[in-house]
């Protein structure tokens, strides 16, 4: 069996599947470690600016900043860290479940309790840290989830919140009945939202009004044979592009592709799957997709605010957006919130610092009265590039990441 690609759609992959190449650890007592992000620098676009692939989704600053921005795009300038044990949320520490045999991981992605389903026991979760090398290992329960056979998903409870975690192993299906078989599809995901021909900005997007038929469509063609393909592409043909965001699966915003001729592509089990359910099911779904939906507006992969850190206190960390705006004075500051420890370790550790131009991604909304954000969930340093590449220069000052002594005595510098 050849070795499966892992899954990747253009916008339709998880931070989480993001990994940092580890490098030589040349102290017992470092607190973090640079790495190489995967693909280098990836390029996150931000409203006013073009969208382009990038591994990281896109993204979408506040409403109404399209009006106020300049055309520009923004480079992500930091580079992956492999954080201390005492850094680490719950979920980064204890990755790793051995369960009758069968190795699961998990990409910290949460479950409602709505849908767990009977305890399974208590068992031994295994984390690593890639500073000291130590192993380390704690009793956690374990659940069976809703809508997933348990040799696929389990959910892991940790510190009151239960995660997915999924089999590690790659089990290639025969046929899409197989598939069918370890998750109650129809159940276990909502097909709400699909793009036709593309999933960029400038594409038509629609809002499907029901999606029971296209289930019963897919379950008459358990028969479809899985296609083994690493060249396979949607893009030179006819398709419709379903956007997924599954708990039981652990997924958010990955993709399923239905194609005119008769193809189904999807990377919401890590690695691609690519099943030939013939021409007549894929025009039947395609069909009643386009008779059953209403044209509805663009939804990006993220949210986030980008510009120059103004202040840092033990609480926020104040970030300024005049650097983006047509006009300086239209610039807005907003708080964010050191209330997550993925957020406040950056700052702990002198990541960043007052001066630096950065990028935020959150979850929540902004509150408008103080222009406050809560859900934050991911800082970075970042370089923003204008249409004029001199006045870029002069307005970001071209950052890199750099960690001296002095700010950080026992930080690693890449070789």
């Amino acid at each position: 069996m050849k070795i499966p690609r892992i899954a990747n759609a253009v916008g339709h992959i998880d931070d989480d599947l993001i990994t940092a190449t580890e490098y030589k650890k040349t102290q017992h007592n470092t607190w973090l470690k640079w790495g190489s992000i995967a693909a280098c620098f990836a390029v996150l676009a931000i409203a006013g600016a073009t969208i382009l692939p990038t591994f990281f989704g896109r993204t979408e600053l506040p409403v109404e900043t399209n009006d106020r921005y300049k055309n520009h795009q923004i480079q992500e300038a930091t580079a992956a860290i492999a954080w201390s044990w005492d850094y680490k949320t719950i979920y980064e520490k204890y990755t790793s479940l051995t369960l009758g045999g069968v190795e699961y991981g998990n990409h910290g992605r949460t479950v409602s309790e709505s849908l767990i389903g009977e305890l399974i026991g208590t068992h031994s979760v295994v984390g690593y840290d890639n500073i000291t090398h130590n192993t380390y290992a704690e009793e956690f329960a374990v659940y069976q989830l809703k809508y997933a056979d348990k040799s696929q998903y389990v959910a892991v409870k940790m510190e009151d919140t239960c995660y997915v975690f999924h089999n590690n192993g790659y089990n290639q299906p025969s046929t899409l009945g197989e598939v069918f078989k370890s998750v109650d599809f129809p159940k276990a995901i909502e097909l709400s939202r699909f793009s036709e021909n593309d999933e960029g900005e400038n594409a038509k997007h629609f809002a499907l009004h029901n999606d029971d038929y296209v289930w019963s469509v897919l379950a008459g063609c358990e028969d479809a044979r899985f296609i083994e393909d690493d060249w396979w592409t949607a893009n030179d043909r006819e398709h419709l592009s379903f956007t997924i965001t599954s708990e039981t699966l652990g997924v958010y915003k990955v993709a399923l592709y239905i194609t005119a001729d008769g193809y189904l592509w999807t990377n919401a089990f890590d690695y691609q799957y690519l099943f030939d359910i013939g021409e007549d099911a894929a025009g039947k779904i395609i069909k009643y997709a386009k008779e059953n939906s209403t044209e509805t507006q663009y939804e990006p992969y993220q949210k986030a605010i980008a510009g120059k850190i103004v202040e840092i206190t033990g609480d926020y960390i104040l970030i300024d957006d005049s650097v983006l705006c047509n006009d300086s004075a239209d610039g807005i500051t907003y708080k964010v919130l050191l209330n997550d420890i993925r957020i406040s370790r950056h700052v702990d550790h002198g990541v960043v610092e007052v001066g630096d131009t950065a990028q935020v991604v959150y979850t929540g909304e902004v509150d408008k009265q103080n222009n406050t954000i809560d859900s934050a969930g991911r800082i970075a340093k970042v370089r923003i590039y204008f249409e004029n590449e001199e006045e870029s220069s002069q307005s970001t000052g071209g950052e890199t990441v750099t960690v001296t002594r002095s700010k950080a005595s026992n930080a690693q510098v890449p070789e």
